[in-house]
């Protein structure tokens, strides 16, 4: 098996080559065998001419960045806030309607009827029913579900706050915008949070 080999280029490529193997101290034998040791490790594809400033890089990655935050608020944040505003809601209407209050006799509890015998007697009245398994189920049930809700509203108000206290307004290329700059740990923290909501 031979050693090396020849390949034809055009003298223009020749004149480059010769530049470039110049200015880096290499021969156009080690030059070469750099360039294809390059190409075939990086996948760099030689034919790509665009070639990105880092100036540019950031701004592709920032522009990226704002992209998922946006996604991740319309897809999870805003549903989230939407379905614990429900469950509150609900809860304090609970309260405020059906709960035991001070006073009342233990193991009653006030159960809103209308009268339907009477129309014209459109007033509620209160129909004492005993409290049974079931219901006592479902009070701890919905009381863990408002604490885990409350949780998730405190977390998620302060992974908000910290994005907002690292937001400045800073010139990207010729127009200012609003740059997020957050740590990896504090983004990859925030992606671990989103898979459980």
């Amino acid at each position: 098996m031979q050693k090396y080999v020849t390949i034809s280029i055009s003298p223009k490529s020749k004149i480059i080559i010769d530049r470039l193997a110049d200015k880096y101290e290499m021969n156009q034998k080690d030059f070469a065998e750099a360039m294809a040791k390059y190409f075939d490790t990086t996948g760099v594809n030689p034919k790509d001419m665009q070639v990105l400033s880092p100036a540019e890089e950031l701004k592709k990655l920032r522009d990226t960045l704002v992209s998922f935050i946006r996604k991740q608020e319309n897809d999870f944040i805003k549903p989230t806030f939407g379905k614990m505003d429900t469950l509150i809601a609900r809860f304090v209407t609970y309260i405020e309607e059906e709960a035991p209050k001070r006073g009342d006799v233990p193991g009653q509890n006030k159960v809103k009827s209308l009268a339907l015998s009477d129309n014209a007697n459109k007033e509620e009245k209160f129909v004492s029913t005993g409290k049974n398994e079931g219901q006592l189920d479902e009070i701890k049930l919905l009381q863990e579900k408002l604490n885990k809700a409350e949780l998730k509203l405190k977390t998620t108000k302060g992974y908000f706050e910290n994005i907002l206290s690292n937001t400045e307004e800073k010139a990207t290329g010729l127009t200012k915008k609003p740059v997020i700059e957050l740590p990896i740990g504090d983004i990859n923290e925030y992606r671990k949070y989103l898979k459980t909501l």
